[in-house]
């Protein structure tokens, strides 16, 4: 019995991500095709106020939009949140035989406010995990949205493994890494 519990604390463990602070966090998916993040656990840490955090937002989608498609061009990512923190991380790209990878140079923890949130663009994606539309939010499976929405009339395959749209007559559900990450009108997702 004692082993059974083990395990069960142990798997649980590792399908909630933790901030530094112990926290549980929504990880944010990517929906990047056939790209990697590595090194996020093990970048340095730090903490910054938000806006410090979007000065250094601003200078890394200006450095962007310079060497986007280079090797070694520097990205800024909105990687996970939770009730009192925001978390991003800064990556550098290394392209592979197919995709590519982002090594995590930096992780910066910013403390989430309405304003920070708005501030540096992330206040929607959030609702969509915390309000959502009805009883579906992102982060859901495909069978926990079935079970409350029933069959889709449509599901378009997008192309990587796990991402997906279903749609619905009044809801558009974007599937990235095989869980809900965005809720749109069906109109945004038909082909």
């Amino acid at each position: 019995m004692l082993k059974r519990s083990s395990l069960a604390l142990a798997l649980l463990a590792v399908a909630c991500a933790t901030n530094p602070d112990g926290g549980r966090l929504h990880e944010v998916p990517k929906g990047l095709v056939h790209v990697v993040f590595a090194g996020i656990d093990s970048a340095p840490h730090e903490s910054l106020s938000w806006r410090e955090a979007l000065r250094l937002q601003e200078r890394a989608r200006e450095e962007l939009q310079r060497t986007a498609r280079e090797e070694g061009h520097v990205a800024w990512f909105f990687h996970a949140f939770d009730d009192d923190d925001l978390v991003f991380i800064l990556a550098r790209w290394h392209p592979g035989h197919i995709g590519g990878t982002y090594e995590v140079t930096a992780r910066y923890t910013v403390p989430r406010t309405r304003r920070g949130e708005r501030m540096l663009g992330v206040a929607d994606e959030i609702a969509e995990y915390e309000k959502g539309v009805g009883k579906i939010h992102a982060g859901m499976s495909l069978a926990e949205v079935e079970a409350v929405r029933g069959k889709p009339d449509q599901l378009v395959e997008l192309g990587p493994f796990g991402a997906f749209d279903i749609i619905y007559p009044d809801l558009c559900v974007r599937f990235l890494e095989g869980r809900a990450a965005h809720l749109w009108s069906p109109e945004r997702c038909r082909p």
